[in-house]
């Protein structure tokens, strides 16, 4: 399969911290990808090594294929961290401002502004701009250039909720428009709702890459059954119905498959010697699942 960005045993060390330690990740055309692990977990500096604002010790990055970094690197678009502006200027005048590296005209200037629903500031200065204003700014300056991928680290970090929806609106505009994603987000609940795939980070490690619609499936309803061993009582499920799906957390087992009657499942458990403390119908919310997984 073909990845517009991939990397494979990327790795970066600052001192003895391992920031990022041997990550690879795939992302796909078209992809929302959503970044997610506490803070310090790495997702910036993953960031930083595919923009090339930081080098990396180990390891290979790949953008469009095997195309050459420095030319590749200008169909990119980002925002990490505060996007740096110009307080004392308008809108249209930073945009200016950052067009002498993009040149970019004027009628294109005030459509990536009414683009990201800044076309009304006028004169109004950076410096008297909410911070979802200033967020939208810095995603028009990242337009510039017209990119193929955006790279957003935090873009909804500190909004309320009209400003958070109106970002989610534009990326998946922009999505729609042809443009991939790779967005860091603290906001699990907003991230689903426009994130088509997703990377786990845990401690500089990447735990798990997972679609959408795996997600959805490993966080629908199941069955909880919680025995004194949880891996002998997977075993003897299968056992019994080898199609069986089953996930094994401490001595808590998951079965996602369609059961009929739950207290067969009780009676197979107790005739293998299972002790069964609880069987019960459960589904994970998206927040229970990553963070168990940024634990691990």
């Amino acid at each position: 399969m073909d990845y517009i960005i991939e990397t494979n045993t990327l790795t970066k060390k600052y001192g003895r911290k391992c920031a990022v330690n041997e990550m690879s990740i795939h992302i796909k055309k078209g992809d929302i990808y959503g970044l997610i692990g506490k803070n310090g977990a790495g997702k910036t500096t993953l960031m930083k090594l595919i923009l090339g604002l930081t080098s990396a010790d180990n390891g290979e990055i790949k953008l469009f294929g095997d195309m050459e970094l420095s030319d590749a690197r200008k169909r990119i678009g980002s925002l990490i961290e505060a996007p740096a502006l110009y307080g004392s200027e308008t809108a249209f005048e930073n945009m200016k401002r950052f067009a002498i590296l993009s040149p970019t005209p004027d009628d294109k200037i005030r459509r990536l502004l009414s683009l990201t629903g800044l076309e009304d500031t006028g004169k109004k200065k950076v410096r008297d701009f909410s911070l979802g204003m200033r967020q939208r700014l810095g995603i028009a300056v990242a337009l510039l250039g017209d990119p193929e991928i955006l790279i957003l680290d935090e873009p909804i970090n500190g909004l309320d909720p009209a400003g958070i929806k109106d970002i989610r609106d534009m990326i998946l505009a922009l999505n729609q428009s042809g443009v991939t994603f790779l967005i860091s987000s603290h906001l699990l609940d907003e991230l689903g709702k426009v994130a088509t795939n997703y990377g786990i980070i845990s401690d500089g490690v990447l735990t798990e890459e997972i679609t959408s619609k795996e997600l959805e499936e490993k966080c629908r309803t199941s069955l909880k059954a919680v025995t004194d061993n949880g891996a002998r009582s997977a075993e003897i499920l299968k056992a019994w119905k080898s199609d069986i799906s089953v996930e094994v957390h401490d001595n808590s087992v998951y079965i996602m498959s369609e059961i009929e009657d739950s207290s067969e499942i009780t009676k197979r458990l107790v005739n293998a010697d299972i002790r069964v403390y609880e069987i019960r119908d459960e589904s994970m919310s998206l927040e229970d699942f990553f963070i168990e997984r940024m634990e691990s």
